[in-house]
C-alpha cells in the first residue's frame, strides 16, 4: 500500500511540473504576440497614411468651423433690426416711420387671421358619426360575454350591392352561442379585412336573420328600393344583425312575407335556410318525391326542427317528431303526424317498430348513432346543425396557408361563400313564397328587449326553448295585416 501511494506521488509531481512548464511557455508566446502587437500597431500609426488622413481631417475640420462661423456672423448681421429697419425703408420710401410700421403689422395679422377664419368655415364639413346599440360579444368566453353596446358606429354603405336596413327584430340561435365561444373566428377574422364597417376583431354583433325596413340602397341594387319591407340571413361568418342598423349584401336580403310581422319574420331566414339545405340538398326531398316518404325528426322544437317538420309536412312526407312532453301540442299543431316525447321509457325500442326513410338529427354528432340505428336499410341520417369548422383549429402553418387562399380567391376571384349552406335570395324567396300560402308558419316563442339580453340567451340555451326567440328593436311603423297568428307557444 505504502509503495502504490509512493508511486502516486510521484505521478503528480511529474504532472505539477509538466503543467508549470505549459504554462510559462504560453506566457512567452502570448508576450512574444502582444509585443508584436504593439510593434505592428505603432508602425501603422506612424505609417504616412495615417499621417496623411490625419491632415486631412483637420483641414476639413477648420474649414467646417470657417463656414459655420461666417455663416453665424451674416445672419446675425442680417437680423439687426436696425439694418432690417434700413433696408425696409430703402424699399419702401422714405416716408415710412415707426407708426407707419406698427399700422401694416397689424394689418398682417388681422388679414391673416381672417383668412384662417374663412379657411375653416370653407373646408368641407366631416359627417358626424352615429352610434346603433348592437347585441355583441366582447370576447370569445361564451354567453358571459354577450353585452349590449350602445356605442357601437352605425353601418354605412361601403359597397355597391349593400343594403342599409333599419331593424325591427332579430332573432337568436344556438349558432351565435357558438359563436360567442369562437366559432369561425379565424374566416371571420380574415374576412373582416375587406369590410370597411368592421374595425377590429371584437366586438362581433350576434344574430344571424333580421327583419326591418330598408332606408338606403347601393348604386348596384336594383332589386329593392328605400322603404321595402325585407328579411335577411347572413352567415356565421359575416357581422352579425343584432342592431338598430345594419349593412347586409343584397344577394342576402328579400322582401319578407305580407301576412306577417316582424318578429315572426325575422324567425325564419336563417332557420329556414339551414333547414332547406337538410330537407331539399341533403335528404332530396321536394313536393314530388317526400310524398309517402317516412321522416323522423329528432329534438324537433330546435328553430331549424321546426321548419323542417312543417317542410315535410306540407310535401305530404309521414312526419314523426321526438320532443320533450311539454311541446308535444305545439309539434301536433305543426303538422306532425306522430309526436313521441323524449320522456318515453325506451324510446328507441318504441321508435324500431317502425323505421325511416330520413332522420333528421338536430342534436348533433352526440345522437348521430341514435338516430343512424332508426334508418331503414336505404335510409339516411341529416344532420342540419353546424359543426366546429377546420380552420378554428388551424395552427400557424396552416393559418398562414389558408390566409394566402382566402385573399386569392376573395381579391382576385371575387369568391364570397365559405360554406356548404346556400344563403341566397332565392331560397328566400320561397320561404316567403311558403309562409305566405300558410304552409310554414313563424314559431316564436318569446319577444325580448336588446336590455334583457342575458335573459334571452340563458333561454335559448335550456331546454325549456320551442322555435325561435325574438329580439324586438323598435316599433312598428304601422299595423301589418294579420291572417292567422304567427307566434306559437
Amino acid at each position: 500500500m505504502d509503495e502504490i501511494i509512493f508511486h502516486l506521488s510521484q505521478r503528480l509531481e511529474s504532472l505539477q511540473v509538466l503543467a508549470y512548464s505549459v504554462i510559462q511557455q504560453c506566457r512567452c508566446i502570448a508576450e512574444s504576440y502582444a509585443d508584436q502587437s504593439y510593434q505592428l500597431a505603432l508602425s501603422a500609426y506612424n505609417s504616412p497614411q495615417i499621417a496623411n488622413f490625419h491632415e486631412i481631417t483637420s483641414e476639413k475640420l477648420h474649414h467646417l468651423i470657417w463656414i459655420l462661423r461666417d455663416f453665424t456672423n451674416a445672419a446675425l448681421r442680417y437680423t439687426n433690426p436696425a439694418i432690417v429697419y434700413a433696408r425696409i425703408s430703402n424699399v419702401i420710401g422714405s416716408d415710412i416711420n415707426r407708426g407707419n410700421l406698427y399700422a401694416g403689422c397689424v394689418g398682417f395679422a388681422v388679414g391673416g387671421g381672417f383668412g384662417i377664419v374663412l379657411g375653416l368655415c370653407l373646408r368641407p364639413h366631416s359627417e358626424p358619426v352615429t352610434f346603433v346599440r348592437a347585441v355583441a360579444v366582447t370576447s370569445f368566453s361564451g354567453i358571459d360575454s354577450v353585452s349590449l353596446l350602445e356605442d357601437v358606429i352605425a353601418p354605412t354603405l361601403c359597397d355597391p350591392e349593400d343594403v342599409l336596413i333599419e331593424v325591427k327584430a332579430a332573432s337568436l340561435d344556438q349558432i351565435d352561442i357558438k359563436i360567442a365561444s369562437g366559432y369561425a373566428r379565424v374566416l371571420r377574422k380574415y374576412l373582416n379585412k375587406y369590410n370597411m364597417n368592421v374595425h377590429g376583431e371584437l366586438p362581433v354583433v350576434l344574430g344571424r336573420d333580421c327583419a326591418g325596413i330598408v332606408t338606403e340602397v347601393g348604386s348596384a341594387v336594383t332589386k329593392l328600393e328605400v322603404g321595402d319591407e325585407v328579411w335577411a340571413v347572413v352567415p356565421p361568418w359575416s357581422p352579425g344583425v343584432m342592431a338598430d342598423t345594419v349593412a347586409v349584401k343584397q344577394s342576402w336580403v328579400s322582401r319578407k312575407p305580407r301576412c306577417v310581422s316582424f318578429e315572426g319574420a325575422a324567425s325564419i331566414p336563417y332557420s329556414g335556410t339551414v333547414a332547406w339545405d337538410a330537407v331539399v340538398n341533403h335528404a332530396c326531398l321536394g313536393p314530388d318525391t317526400a310524398r309517402r316518404k317516412k321522416v323522423l325528426v329528432h329534438c324537433g322544437t330546435s328553430g331549424v326542427g321546426v321548419i323542417i317538420t312543417q317542410l315535410c309536412r306540407a310535401w305530404d312526407a309521414h312526419v314523426t317528431v321526438t320532443c320533450l312532453n311539454r311541446a308535444s301540442q305545439t309539434m301536433t299543431a305543426l303538422g306532425a303526424d306522430q309526436v313521441v316525447p323524449l320522456e318515453t321509457a325506451n324510446i328507441e325500442q318504441h321508435l324500431l317498430k317502425n323505421r325511416f326513410d330520413v332522420v333528421f338529427n338536430t342534436a348533433g354528432s352526440v345522437a348521430h348513432k341514435f338516430c343512424l340505428d332508426l334508418c331503414l336499410p336505404h335510409g339516411i341520417v341529416v344532420t342540419p346543425v353546424s359543426s366546429t369548422l377546420a380552420s378554428d383549429s388551424y395552427g400557424m402553418f396552416f393559418g398562414t396557408l389558408y390566409s394566402a387562399w382566402i385573399r386569392i380567391t376573395h381579391s382576385v376571384f371575387g369568391y364570397t361563400s365559405w360554406g356548404l349552406i346556400p344563403y341566397n335570395t332565392t331560397v328566400l324567396g320561397e320561404l316567403a313564397r311558403l309562409v305566405d300560402s300558410g304552409q310554414i308558419q313563424p314559431v316564436v316563442d318569446r319577444i325580448f328587449t336588446p336590455n334583457d339580453h342575458e335573459r334571452a340567451f340563458q333561454h335559448i340555451d335550456s331546454a325549456r326553448s320551442i322555435g325561435k326567440s325574438i329580439f324586438k328593436f323598435s316599433v312598428q311603423s304601422r299595423p301589418l295585416v294579420q291572417t292567422r297568428p304567427d307566434v306559437v307557444t
